[in-house]
């Protein structure tokens, strides 16, 4: 009972709505997701370096650079991941408070203050997450422009190759056309998985509390 006591309710409900829906079905959606794009963008790989085999030379660099612009939005959107999840508890809070003493709010007509504490716990909440938008907005374009490296290339290398069969340069352009946008989702989804894993920790936290002492020592029978 010391945990109910000395925790924020909204807190310990927070955990138990947000933190647990992430846990149990945000989670393996997205690694479900991560594992339907793997293997289709291995398999659009393969596609493309069998019609236009120079085109294995640009892998690398190109992987490169998913990697390190998934790294640089990773590092900062689990931090922001983390401020909105700390800055929603605070709302539960304030609600439950709310309907607990709706009666003597009424009684008091403190309607209007309980109502703009609300609304400044919202915006605070709403700070917290909109630049956590604006990153994921950030991780999009840098994307979009290292996936049209990926449709430069196996069009350059097909004419550079003196590839004569339209075919197969058509077949590596529109498969590259495709490879571009499951990238895209596969940078996303990888990077989702690290940023939702703050609710792993947050759950971890209370599954690591220390336990209270029994109603009965050993010591006092």
């Amino acid at each position: 009972m010391e945990l109910f006591d000395t925790t924020p309710l909204g807190r310990v409900i927070n955990r138990f709505s947000k933190d647990i829906d992430s846990v149990d079905f945000t989670l393996p959606q997205l690694w479900r997701t991560v594992i339907s794009q793997f293997f289709s963008v291995l398999a659009t790989i393969v596609v493309i370096s069998m019609s236009t085999p120079i085109f294995l030379a640009v892998i690398v660099p190109i992987g490169l650079l998913y990697y390190f612009a998934q790294r640089f939005y990773v590092a900062s959107s689990r931090q922001l991941m983390r401020l909105e999840s700390v800055s929603r508890s605070p709302i539960y809070t304030h609600f439950n408070e709310t309907i607990t003493g709706v009666t003597t709010i009424r009684a008091y007509s403190v309607q209007d203050r309980f109502i703009d504490e609300s609304d400044n716990r919202v915006d605070k909440n709403q700070v917290c997450k909109y630049p956590s938008l604006i990153a994921n907005r950030w991780l999009a374009i840098r994307l979009e422009m290292v996936g049209n490296l990926i449709i430069l290339f196996a069009a350059l290398f097909a004419v550079l190759n003196g590839q004569s069969n339209a075919g197969l340069v058509g077949l590596s352009v529109s498969y590259s056309l495709q490879v571009t946008q499951t990238l895209n989702w596969l940078v996303r989804m990888t990077s989702d998985i690290e940023t939702n894993i703050v609710a792993v920790e947050r759950i971890k936290e209370y599954g690591e509390t220390k336990q209270e002492a029994p109603w009965e020592l050993e010591n006092s029978k």
